[in-house]
Formats: structure tokens, C-alpha cells, sequence
């Protein structure tokens, strides 16, 4: 504890120095170290070290859950109060990895860290696993990979309603499929023009590897186009005869 008054101290003061050029009597490296945490940082944790020195950690077959329960809001309001005074950097960091926020998870999962090169990664796990059949040639397997796609994200984005989660929202997930809930509903964000542009360069790559071929050509195209139509802001929240309505 000593310890961090003795960083938070600041050999300028001369009040506490005696001397107003004692700070270049220090080297640089005690200089450093002598400016990472404020005195009231430095309190703050002094405190919560008091606190944790004289109040246990709850026991986990108390016999009184009354003092259970005060030991544990002892730890809260310790953890509460060093946290509180934090710099918002070292807030920022701690709060990485935390639960969200969200009323709707499903709103943000295509934004998730990672989530875009999971996709492409499983884009091309498919292709390669179809590429290890013997019998397949590769226009066959272009097509393959490009229609297995295609229906697997419309009914992912397209037909499958409502939310895992437990929502707050009222019921109203329960009638929206991911895509109308993505981003809350708002258009061309990153995610939905990433879901957007993939189909179409893997359409391109498919009609390459087919050369063009007339029956592939239309497959992909009507396959295409049935991922495409979906996503378009005129048809967001529109059951065509009423389709997947309920």
C-alpha cells in the first residue's frame, strides 16, 4: 500500500521534496514510474485492500445467509467504488469480453468480432469438402457450393423468425426474421452490405469455374436472386402472400 503512495507521489512538490531540483536528482526510470496512477487512484485501491484484509470472502456453506449477504455487498460496494474510480481507458479495457447491453442480442451478432472471417472460413470448409468427393467435377461443385450457401442464409436471414434470447422487447422479435433485426432495422450498414456483396463475388467465382455453362448459369442465377430480393429495403418487413407471416 505504501507502494502506491510512493508512485503517486510527485517528487516536484517542494513542500514534500525540500528541494525544487530534487526531481533531477532522480533518474529517468524512477521518473517514469512515478506518474502511472493518481494519489486518488492510489487511495481508492488502498482502501479496497483495507477492506479485503478484514472482510473474508463469503463462505460457501455459511449457515447464516444474513451475513453472507453483507459480507457479499461489503465486496460490492469495495469492488464498486475502486472501479468507479478508474480512468475511462482502463474502464474501457476491463469491460472487454463483459455481457452486453443489448435488448436484442440478434441485432449485433454480425457484428461480433470474428464474425465475418468465421463465414468465409465456412464458405470455404464447404467448397473443400465437396472438392473431396470423388465423383463431383468442379463446375458440379461450384454450383453445389454456391446453392448450399444460398439456402442455408435464406433460412438463416430470411425465413427463420424470432430471437434465441429472452428479450424485453414485448414480443416484437417474434415476428421479425434476423435480417429485419439486424442493425435494428437500419439500411446499408456494414454488416448487411458484407451479407449483400458475398453472395454476389461468390456468383461471379461460380459462373468463372462453370465457364459460363447455360443450365449452371441459370441454377446460380435463380439462386442468386433468391438471397438478393429478401435483402432489398423495399421488401424489409413484406410477406408476399403472405408467406411466413405468423
Amino acid at each position: 500500500m505504501w507502494f502506491l503512495l510512493l508512485h503517486s507521489w510527485n517528487p516536484t512538490d517542494t513542500a514534500l521534496c525540500g528541494a525544487s531540483n530534487c526531481s533531477s536528482r532522480l533518474s529517468p526510470a524512477s521518473s517514469r514510474l512515478n506518474k502511472p496512477i493518481s494519489f486518488q487512484l492510489s487511495l481508492q485501491v488502498m482502501f479496497f485492500l483495507h477492506l479485503c484484509s478484514f472482510s473474508p470472502a463469503p463462505p460457501r456453506n455459511s449457515v447464516h445467509p444474513t451475513s453472507r449477504r453483507t459480507i457479499s455487498h461489503v465486496w460490492h460496494s469495495a469492488l464498486l467504488f475502486t472501479y468507479s474510480g478508474l480512468p475511462s481507458a482502463i474502464r474501457a479495457r476491463m469491460n472487454v469480453g463483459t455481457a452486453h447491453s443489448e435488448v436484442n442480442p440478434n441485432t449485433r451478432v454480425m457484428n461480433s468480432r470474428g464474425i465475418w472471417l468465421s463465414y468465409v472460413l465456412g464458405i470455404g470448409l464447404l467448397h473443400v469438402v465437396l472438392l473431396s468427393i470423388p465423383f463431383f467435377s468442379v463446375p458440379v461443385v461450384w454450383t453445389l457450393t454456391n446453392i448450399i450457401h444460398n439456402l442455408s442464409m435464406y433460412i438463416f436471414l430470411h425465413t427463420v423468425k424470432g430471437t434465441p434470447f429472452e428479450t424485453p422487447d414485448q414480443g416484437k422479435a417474434r415476428l421479425l426474421t434476423h435480417w429485419e433485426q439486424m442493425d435494428y432495422g437500419v439500411q446499408f450498414t456494414a454488416s448487411r452490405k458484407f451479407l449483400t456483396i458475398m453472395p454476389i463475388v461468390l456468383y461471379f467465382l461460380t459462373s468463372f469455374y462453370t465457364k459460363y455453362d447455360r443450365i449452371h448459369f441459370i441454377i446460380n442465377t435463380i439462386s442468386l436472386m433468391s438471397v438478393l430480393i429478401p435483402k432489398l429495403p423495399q421488401f424489409h418487413g413484406v410477406r408476399i402472400f403472405g408467406i411466413n407471416k405468423y
